[in-house]
């Protein structure tokens, strides 16, 4: 298949704008109604990085081997595409897919296709694979929006330390997406609440393992009950990257990292041993349970680049969470170390401001003690917004998580497991991945001293809360509620009306200043 479609795409690059038929047996079509559309050329562009020249994946820039998780969407084949040059094309597979990848170019490649298809997407309030139609040009749009593919900053390294997820296939069955680290899983929005205990039962390894070889060529059936013989541990990876589970056809041959041994595997429970043998020689299990209680602490960065304190209930812990000695701090004299008690007395004391990378806008929230909530500000209606949220402390990491339960449009907030990194006076900081919300304590109500009668801001204006997140209100009700002389400074330059009618533009703190003193 691969030979062919290269040839055919070698006639498409000779006789570009002429051809009107293929005698070999692609799936090339005519006269198909496909709308030209930026955003599939944007996908697969994005796609390519994917996988390298020879179109195999790229195990590093794809840790789970899972096209879904890695990427952002799967195509449901088949696809009906068009070239630039009028030609148009049916893919089938996403072998096919990666052939018409790997062989454009600036003068051939794909800018159209037909209207509806679907794609399968991971849905997170569910934990399973959904199929979306997508109709046209405007939902492919906001598919592609939310895929954020130049917003992953995450830096975890290369630590092998696997963490695994149970998720649902469109089938309804259920199936493992391992993570090589925790870091990996968090950055994909995960939270070590989401975590399965059984990892060693997801046995799609992108690259292939450490402590055993296979012996190709190797025969396995797919979700889809398709049967594919593979003759390199790439092309397992590429067979498996739209799979959500498969089969091995028994027997095969493996080979021992450790002495060359050839072993051959004849049943599912003959992999399971081997399996087994490699994921321990992996990651060795610790044995903590007979150790004292004796909690120690350690500093660590997370993924969007706060500071958070984990306390583990003794050493033993911490050094298998790959911590050791010199990494331990004192955990009775750190600042910011967040105890779910005390956060959970802070929220109910006062209002809460909330800054998100989420959302634009800045909410009040009012916390009860009995776990329920209200919205009380900047929610563009007059009555309340009720909700719920809870506190959960992880006793062996210290890591303390909240879950809200809002209604929209608020729930983007509930669709995500927060945990708490930031916990000092007044202050308290969320991370998800790399989403944030940073929470500023209002217990005055009315704290600002700008607000005069003698000047009229002149929205939109910026201020600085906690010394450097940025935020842009648009009017007197907003600024009110977000200024706090002790904790806030504004953006200069803006702009204040007079009463007599005249604009004045404010350079800095002292004219702010001289000008609110001669209001008096």
């Amino acid at each position: 298949m691969m030979k062919k479609f290269k040839l055919l795409l070698l006639s498409f690059a000779i006789i570009a704008g002429f051809m009107t038929s293929c005698t070999n047996n692609e799936p090339v079509v005519e006269e198909q109604n496909i709308a030209e559309s930026p955003s599939i050329t944007t996908t697969l562009t994005q796609l390519r990085q994917q996988f390298n020249n020879e179109g195999y994946v790229i195990p590093t820039t794809n840790p789970t081997g899972n096209i879904v998780f890695d990427f952002c969407f799967d195509f449901v084949y088949p696809l009906n595409l068009s070239y630039n040059n009028g030609t148009t094309v049916t893919v089938d597979s996403l072998e096919d897919l990666i052939d018409i990848m790997i062989n454009s170019n600036d003068q051939l490649y794909i800018d159209g296709i037909a209207f509806p298809f679907d794609v399968e997407v991971y849905n997170e309030d569910s934990d399973a694979i959904e199929v979306v139609t997508i109709n046209n040009e405007e939902a492919f749009i906001d598919l592609l929006d939310d895929c954020t593919f130049d917003d992953f900053d995450c830096e975890c390294g290369d630590d092998y330390n696997p963490v695994c997820v149970e998720i649902e296939a469109p089938d309804g069955e259920l199936f493992l997406v391992s993570y090589p680290n925790e870091c990996l899983a968090i950055c994909d929005g995960f939270t070590p609440n989401d975590f399965a205990e059984n990892c060693e039962d997801d046995y799609n390894n992108t690259g292939g393992y450490e402590c055993f070889e296979f012996n190709f060529p190797l025969t396995i059936i797919t979700d889809n009950n398709e049967t594919i013989t593979v003759n390199s541990q790439e092309e397992l990876d590429n067979a498996l990257y739209n799979s959500y589970y498969f089969d091995f056809v028994y027997p095969f041959d493996v080979t021992l990292e450790e002495d060359d041994e050839v072993v051959t595997i004849e049943t599912s429970e003959d992999f399971e041993d081997i399996y087994d043998d490699c994921y321990d020689y992996e990651v060795p299990e610790c044995d903590c349970e007979d150790e004292v209680f004796d909690p120690v602490c350690v500093e660590a960065e997370t993924p969007i680049g706060g500071i958070q304190i984990l306390t583990f209930n003794n050493a033993c812990l911490a050094e298998c969470e790959g911590f050791d000695e010199s990494d331990f701090i004192d955990c009775e004299t750190q600042q910011g170390t967040c105890n779910d008690q005390e956060i959970i007395e802070n929220l109910i004391e006062c209002t809460w401001f909330s800054f998100t990378s989420l959302m634009n806008n800045v909410i009040g929230f009012e916390f009860n003690e009995d776990g329920t909530l209200i919205l009380t500000e900047n929610t563009n209606t007059d009555e309340p917004i009720d909700g719920t949220w809870e506190i959960i402390r992880n006793d062996e990491t210290g890591e303390v998580y909240i879950f809200f339960n809002l209604p929209a449009p608020y729930d983007v907030i509930s669709n995500y497991d927060w945990t708490v990194t930031i916990c000092e006076e007044g202050l308290l900081g969320l991370e998800s991945g790399d989403e944030s919300i940073l929470f500023e304590q209002d217990c005055n109500g009315n704290n600002t001293t700008v607000i005069t009668d003698c000047i009229d801001f002149q929205y939109p204006i910026s201020i600085v809360v906690q010394g450097s997140t940025v935020i842009t209100v648009n009017s007197d009700e907003e600024l009110n509620n977000l200024y706090n002389p002790a904790t806030s400074n504004f953006v200069y330059p803006f702009n204040v009306m007079l009463n007599g009618g005249d604009v004045v533009t404010i350079t800095s703190p002292n004219e702010l200043a001289e000008l609110l003193e001669n209001c008096d």
